[in-house]
């Protein structure tokens, strides 16, 4: 009777399977509806990888190669999975430009001069609230002498102890009484931060394109609880 009456019945696992294969055509890369899951800022950024490597080739002449990859031979090895490897002229190029790009200035078409860091203060962030609302503050040791780029994280749980996710919100303003209010630039990334989250921020100096990951300062604190 089961024959004559139809096909039989898939099970729930055939369901399953069936739609996992109809997620996988077309969407590959994206949500169950096709977009992308990558951020506006994820897109911009590898616009502007794009940008520089089509620039190695198409806005800088032979000489100016040669001098990059002059560039690159007088900086020290690196070390990967316990090996020695040399950069390339055009990745440091690229290295460059992106941060320059990011920082909202023209890119180099020549190479730059290695970098000159000077002092760089400790840091420490200060969450308070006020009678106008909530203020983002980084204290400083003394006064900076370079640009400092500022990375700073979404609200996290306040018990979370690490952060992996920071997002460029800007340079670090000039300090007020060794304070740097990066309030605005915090809010326009991130919106204002619940209470009782923790917020995480990361520094370091830039010069010329240049970063100085090495002398990398991290702070946190706890939204203060209204």
């Amino acid at each position: 009777e089961r024959k004559t009456a139809g096909p039989p019945v898939r099970s729930l696992k055939d369901k399953r399977c069936m739609k996992k294969h109809d997620y996988s055509g077309s969407n590959q890369g994206g949500g169950r509806d096709g977009r992308s899951r990558r951020t506006e800022a994820q897109r911009r950024t590898q616009r502007e990888m794009t940008r520089c490597s089509q620039g190695w080739n198409d806005l800088l002449t032979e000489d100016q190669r040669l001098g990059w990859m002059r560039l690159a031979e007088s900086l020290p090895r690196r070390v990967r999975k316990g090996h020695f490897y040399r950069v390339r002229g055009h990745q440091v190029f690229r290295a460059i430009n992106s941060v320059l790009m990011l920082l909202g200035r023209p890119p180099r078409t020549d190479p730059p001069p290695l970098p000159k860091f000077g002092v760089n203060p400790r840091i420490t962030l200060q969450i308070t609230g006020t009678s106008r609302g909530l203020a983002l503050k980084l204290r400083l040791s003394g006064t900076p002498t370079e640009d400092i780029m500022v990375f700073a994280s979404p609200p996290w749980k306040a018990g979370r102890t690490y952060c992996g996710d920071y997002r460029f919100i800007g340079l670090l303003p000039a300090p007020v009484k060794g304070l740097s209010d990066i309030t605005r630039l915090y809010i326009k990334k991130f919106g204002v931060p619940p209470p009782n989250t923790r917020v995480f921020i990361r520094t370091w100096q830039v010069v010329d394109g240049w970063e100085d990951r090495g002398q990398m300062q991290l702070t946190t604190a706890l939204v203060p609880t209204r």
